[in-house]
């Protein structure tokens, strides 16, 4: 492949231009990085060249485009193109990811599905996406060449997902099924990724029913011990949010998830330790679950929860222990009779739960700091 323009004398030329800022404090679109124009513009020019493509006449200049864009966009927090609210043209993009010498080429997919990851982080973006649209990067899914490739489809799948209507596009579009294939990749990257999205899904109450009836929840539990920190917070949130779907409660109960569910309450990790406590707040409404919950010894690292400094754990962990304790003090568990003892042993927890909360509340408005979305 011959190039013309390396993507690291564009990546400098494009650092060139000076930023500048609107008197309201939003960021111009004439900042570097800020929009895709320049790579729509030569999409449009190169396809009056002598091959009518840009992919024929250039294809070296369209991946060194791509490159430029997404080292300016890599980090979400200093992207200039999040920093800009309108969306973006991104027609021609999803042209080229469609075309089979783009799906042929491990690299330039590569490029170019970075450049939709950046693009699938705004709201704008993800509320115009259509079904071709997740059609087309749910192929990339089954890529057999790249890790790479599949992990970069997986992200973009993992933010268009976080909008209702692209969870139903993404079942009508069967990536669910490929995500889960991704699930044992051998690339950390890319069993996050799979897991990720496969989160984003189950926030969703379609997402859910669906993730439940094509038994993929099976294959999450394995991630619950994985060597990843990054896979275990997001597999531990597939988890939580399926775990608020009741028929699911008793596939996670008999698939063995409680007792990994417990020894994470303990977790260094805040997310995941939340993530656990709700999961066990949710399947302590069965029975079932509940009795495995104290028969695994979860009782303790709940309750040792109730004085940590996360106020949405503490809440979780009170939730769980009233589901877990709680009826067993409103009378005698034999005769059913209430005892003047059982209603001191009822305000007792009730008090001891507030006193935690109120103390985790004030903790976290002093030293507390809030965390951004889990954005690919």
């Amino acid at each position: 492949r011959v190039r013309n323009t390396c993507a690291a004398s564009l990546y400098a030329r494009l650092l060139q231009n000076p930023m500048t800022v609107k008197e309201e404090g939003v960021v111009s679109a004439s900042l570097a990085g800020a929009t895709i124009a320049e790579f729509n513009d030569f999409i449009q020019h190169a396809g009056l060249g002598k091959n009518k493509s840009p992919l024929a006449d250039n294809p070296g200049k369209v991946e060194d485009l791509a490159v430029a864009f997404y080292r300016l966009n890599e980090d979400p927090h200093q992207s200039p193109n999040l920093q800009i609210e309108e969306g973006d043209d991104y027609s021609f993009l999803m042209d080229l990811l469609d075309d089979k010498r783009v799906l042929a080429d491990p690299d330039l997919s590569l490029a170019l599905l970075r450049v939709m990851k950046v693009l699938s982080r705004k709201l704008n973006n993800r509320n115009n996406l259509e079904l071709e649209d997740i059609q087309t990067v749910a192929k990339y899914l089954r890529n057999t060449e790249s890790s790479s490739v599949t992990g970069e489809a997986a992200s973009i799948l993992l933010n268009a997902c976080y909008e209702k209507q692209n969870v139903t596009m993404a079942i009508k579009a069967n990536a669910v099924v490929d995500l889960s294939w991704l699930l044992a990749s051998d690339s950390d990257d890319v069993a996050a990724n799979a897991t990720g999205a496969l989160q984003s899904l189950s926030y969703q109450e379609e997402g859910r029913t669906h993730i439940r009836e094509l038994d993929i929840l099976e294959h999450i539990f394995p991630l619950l011990a994985h060597t990843s920190v990054k896979v275990r917070i997001r597999a531990v949130g597939v988890i939580h949010n399926m775990s608020s779907d009741v028929p699911s409660i008793s596939v996670i109960r008999t698939g063995g998830a409680i007792k990994e569910l417990v020894s994470l309450l303990s977790d260094p990790n805040v997310v995941i330790c939340s993530s656990a406590a709700g999961a066990i707040q949710n399947l302590s409404r069965e029975q079932a679950s509940k009795d495995m919950i104290v028969e695994v010894g979860g009782v303790p690292p709940l309750s040792d929860l109730l004085f940590g400094t996360d106020v949405q754990t503490q809440v979780c962990a009170a939730g769980a222990l009233l589901n877990i304790v709680g009826p067993g003090l409103e009378s005698d568990t034999v005769t059913g009779v209430q005892q003047p003892c059982h209603v001191a042993q009822r305000k007792a927890l009730s008090r001891l739960v507030m006193l935690s909360l109120v103390t985790g509340v004030v903790f976290d408005g002093i030293y507390g700091d809030d965390d951004g979305e889990d954005e690919a």
